[in-house]
């Protein structure tokens, strides 16, 4: 599957690498013995050893989430109503942001509980959201996290893609996600697009940043082991997994869950960055137009039973 005609496509710099300057298969190892020998997240956070990749921040997206809400509202005539945030990390910070832009009904989602609960960090998002909003402050609780999220109608859930049941059939206006569909284990992945499928609204709209780079050094090194490895506990819970897949099993995976879709935005490596003889043989079956796209912008919205798409289409969309 290609990228559509309207997609906005970049080059990314194959010599651009990230994290610490180490080989590939140190930072494997030294990242399942530090698992091992600290096995709470949010103590290898308060060490600075560990975060999580989109943002690594406490104070949320709130320029990039207002982009999102500005494209629903463009595309549909009216703002979202509610939305929910896959993955939100470190903080709940976006609840606040959605918010003070005027999303009436919030859902975050995650695999565990990651989000700080330290309240002076959103004590001072909601000062800074005051500078513009002066009475935004007044309807915010901030005594507790929890009280702070009930104050704005937000809600998180935190047992991964089975904690999506406990949102109402299609009553998600607008779903967001940054850098987090690469990392639902790869047996879940088809369980969450149903899940997607069945609590967006029928003029909903799903958006998902999906970073396709390894997360050791920002190349395709994690394609170097055999499934059997890879996918293994051990391995899977040791801090630098991504399921692996490829932008077009990506796209077939939204597509078999009914919905449209559309590729607003896509990055790619001139060549591959990790030669393709190294790669384990399970890759062999892509060519390099797939192997080479670094990360996408998804866009996603509900298939018409009839296969029209309901809502029009976006650049890149289906035809």
């Amino acid at each position: 599957m290609t990228p559509g005609a309207d997609t906005v496509v970049a080059e990314f710099d194959a010599g651009t690498a990230r994290g610490a300057p180490a080989p590939w298969w140190l930072k494997i190892a030294a990242k399942i013995v530090l698992s091992r020998v600290l096995p709470s997240y949010k103590a290898r956070r308060r060490l600075r050893i560990s975060v999580h990749s989109f943002g690594a921040n406490y104070g949320g997206n709130p320029e990039v989430l207002r982009r999102e809400i500005d494209m629903y509202t463009q595309r549909t005539g009216r703002p979202p109503e509610s939305l929910l945030e896959l993955g939100p990390g470190d903080s709940v910070a976006n609840a606040l942001h959605a918010a003070a832009a005027g999303v009436g009904s919030i859902w975050l989602a995650d695999t565990d509980d990651f989000a700080t609960s330290d309240m002076a960090q959103y004590r001072r998002i909601v000062e800074r959201i005051a500078q513009h909003q002066p009475q935004f402050p007044d309807r915010v609780d901030l005594t507790s996290r929890a009280a702070m999220l009930a104050s704005v109608n937000a809600r998180y859930l935190t047992g991964g893609t089975a904690s999506l049941r406990a949102i109402p059939d299609r009553s998600i206006d607008l779903a967001v996600s940054y850098a987090v569909l690469e990392h639902v284990r790869r047996g879940e992945f088809g369980q969450l697009f149903a899940e997607l499928h069945r609590v967006l609204a029928p003029s909903g709209l799903a958006f998902h940043w999906v970073d396709l780079m390894d997360h050791l050094g920002g190349r395709l090194d994690n394609l170097r082991l055999p499934a059997w490895l890879w996918e293994s506990a051990w391995f899977a819970s040791s801090g630098f997994y991504t399921n692996r897949l490829r932008f077009s099993e990506m796209m077939a995976h939204a597509r078999g869950a009914g919905f449209a879709t559309s590729v607003p935005s896509l990055a790619r490596w001139p060549l591959l960055p990790t030669p393709r003889t190294a790669m384990a043989t399970e890759f062999a079956q892509f060519d390099d137009e797939d192997l080479r796209i670094a990360n996408f912008g998804l866009l996603l919205w509900h298939r018409a039973r009839d296969g029209s798409i309901t809502g029009g289409q976006t650049r890149g969309g289906d035809a």
